[in-house]
């Protein structure tokens, strides 16, 4: 076992010497209060654990933590390392700054996960949309926390259950919203049937303010509806975002198809679309968008070669600073730059090829669907 635990690691080590690796790093705390650190490596070949520390003893600054991740970079090798994924908290952010000056050749990036769960989050606070979730949060606690009322909600939805709001991901708020709406006939009928209504919960403070709140056509449902409908998009590209695929090419393009999705949903009405704009911006522009998003959007074929692909000054500003930062040793950017505009062209002995074409929407890089995915389920919604 050990023995193929090593042979599976060598492979791997082949796969991030030529091709690059992603190393990525989060923080948690158990059962016994200790504050750990997971470091991995991810890269074509797919996702490696690499190893947990106990960080309790030790004050989590900047220094400290870029000290940890530099132990991983020496262990894979700083030339294979191509970025360092962390999340958003103050201390980590100091890290990747301080390591990107102790590593010229390494980009730091912000988890994109992460980043668009806070979007969701901020969208939370809206006053009306919190609300909205707090009511739809009550409903689910109260049936199941009451196993009688839990047994009655499942024989009226034919035993599809209220997606739990959970702690970890403000995703899943949005995700009860939407499971709540597929109910919503079925929590009628249950609250008009003779077993509710004969039932000691029908006259419970929360029994009633379930009741009021299943029957609230404007006050609940309206709003709950509209939430789910321009929330879908982010979460859609959380997805993405979280998954086990590499999804760094599509980031860029995921938010833009995003925000598009949110304006349609509104009609183009930018009063209402507006506010939502703003803070994804906010968290966009501040937080998530690095110059490797633009670099990886622009030389993403599934993205390239279409009609609607846009090559502004942010995405070739993007780019440009990621060839200077990472090209390889002993290239010139003279030659980097023949490579790119052979690349633009479909030209040259590789790209020119029919099997190069033809692998532009079925071979993705890192050779997954994702780009289906938003193609899909962004088409789905508009």
């Amino acid at each position: 076992m050990v023995d193929d635990v090593k042979k599976d690691l060598d492979e791997q080590r082949h796969i991030w010497s030529t091709k690059g690796c992603t190393i990525m790093t989060d923080g948690w705390t158990d059962r016994r209060n200790r504050t750990l650190l997971n470091f991995l490596v991810s890269s074509a070949g797919g996702t490696v654990f690499i190893k947990s520390i106990d960080a309790s003893a030790h004050c989590k600054n900047a220094t400290y933590l870029c000290e940890q991740i530099e132990e991983v970079i020496e262990d894979v090798g700083e030339e294979n390392v191509v970025q360092v994924v962390t999340d958003n908290a103050a201390n980590y952010v100091a890290a990747g700054r301080l390591l990107m000056e102790r590593h010229p050749s390494i980009v730091w990036t912000p988890c994109a996960a992460h980043c668009i769960d806070l979007m969701l989050e901020d969208i939370g606070k809206i006053p009306w949309v919190k609300r909205c979730v707090e009511r739809a949060r009550n409903v689910c606690k109260f049936v199941y926390n009451h196993s009688w009322v839990l047994a009655l909600m499942r024989q009226y939805t034919e035993q599809k259950e209220l997606h739990r709001p959970g702690i970890t991901r403000f995703a899943t708020n949005f995700l009860t919203l939407q499971s709540m709406l597929r109910s919503k006939p079925a929590l009628r009928r249950m609250i008009v049937g003779e077993e509710w209504s004969s039932s000691s919960y029908a006259t419970t403070p929360a029994g009633i303010e379930m009741a009021d709140c299943i029957f609230d056509e404007q006050g609940f449902w309206v709003p709950c509806d509209e939430i789910v409908k321009f929330v879908k998009p982010l979460v859609v590209l959380l997805r993405v975002a979280d998954g086990d695929k590499p999804a760094m090419g599509y980031i860029y393009e995921g938010m833009d198809r995003a925000k598009e999705a949110i304006r349609f949903v509104y009609g183009a009405d930018e009063s209402k679309y507006g506010p939502i704009w703003e803070i994804i911006d906010r968290r966009w522009h501040h937080q998530l968008h690095r110059p490797i998003h633009a670099a990886t959007y622009y030389l993403n074929p599934a993205f390239r070669f279409i009609p609607s692909f846009k090559a502004d000054a942010e995405v070739l500003n993007g780019l440009y600073a990621i060839m200077e930062k990472m090209g390889p040793a002993g290239t010139s950017q003279i030659d980097l730059f023949r490579e790119l505009q052979m690349f633009s062209d479909a030209q040259g002995e590789t790209f020119s090829r029919p099997v190069a074409k033809d692998g532009r929407t079925t071979m993705m890089p890192g050779k997954n669907k994702l780009l289906g995915l938003i193609l899909v389920l962004f088409n789905t919604i508009l």
